[in-house]
């Protein structure tokens, strides 16, 4: 698979967490990670394009026991800095992970989708690793920030370009194909346009949490009932 992500990605990527709009987003997205997933503290979590480690970092601060997995070694070269020896990274693909059946409770993949070139494979192999539960966090094709990226990505260079945004109803038709028998929970974050969130902060956490198609950021937990 094609490494988008090269060493002047990496060491800018975390720049956008640092900023007041950034924070907030991040707060927002670990809260709706951690509501789906409903893991405890002890559990393994495998998060499959890891990145920089931003949200291994949240799995860690509630306990979890986390590896992660990433094609790009400048990426996970800030991910051992920022996380240390306590998080397990390695490098890899996420169409064919280097773990047995089962071996983690629960696999994430955060803003990964979007990247892969074979979005079916990589669930495949998410579910195979994983005890019957994979969750998802996807850009939303249909949000005000969504479309925002993409027109500003038409005019300048970026990340942007080379990503796939989804709707519900294409993340819903690709998990029906991939995996026809799962269960699927969803709900979104960041309905607001991002510069309205300092002032109307308390009308966005009325409007998240809950099945809205209008998010930036679409939380999925994707499970075989009874695991």
């Amino acid at each position: 698979m094609e490494v988008l992500f090269n060493e002047k990605i990496a060491q800018s990527y975390d720049r956008w967490w640092e900023t007041p709009q950034g924070r907030k987003a991040y707060e927002l997205e670990g809260e709706l990670l951690l509501k789906l997933g409903g893991l405890i503290p002890g559990e393994g979590i495998l998060e499959v394009g890891c990145g920089t480690g931003a949200h291994l970092e949240i799995f860690m601060t509630k306990g979890l026991v986390v590896t992660g997995i990433d094609i790009s070694p400048p990426m996970l070269q800030v991910a051992r800095q920022k996380l240390g020896k306590e998080a397990k990274l390695c490098l890899g693909d996420a169409g064919t992970l280097p773990f047995r059946e089962k071996s983690f409770d629960c696999v994430a993949l955060i803003t990964t989708l979007e990247f892969i070139p074979d979005p079916e494979r990589a669930l495949h192999e998410a579910f195979r690793v994983s005890r019957g539960k994979v969750l998802l966090g996807v850009l939303n094709k249909h949000s005000f920030l969504g479309t925002k990226r993409r027109l500003v990505a038409k005019f300048r260079p970026s990340i942007y370009n080379r990503a796939r945004f989804y709707s519900t109803w294409e993340l819903r038709k690709l998990l029906r194909r991939a995996l026809p028998e799962a269960i699927v929970d969803w709900a979104s974050i960041l309905v607001l346009p991002m510069g309205w969130q300092y002032y109307l902060g308390q009308l966005e956490r009325r409007l998240s949490f809950r099945k809205n198609p209008l998010g930036a950021f679409l939380g999925l937990k994707v499970f075989i009932e009874g695991t």
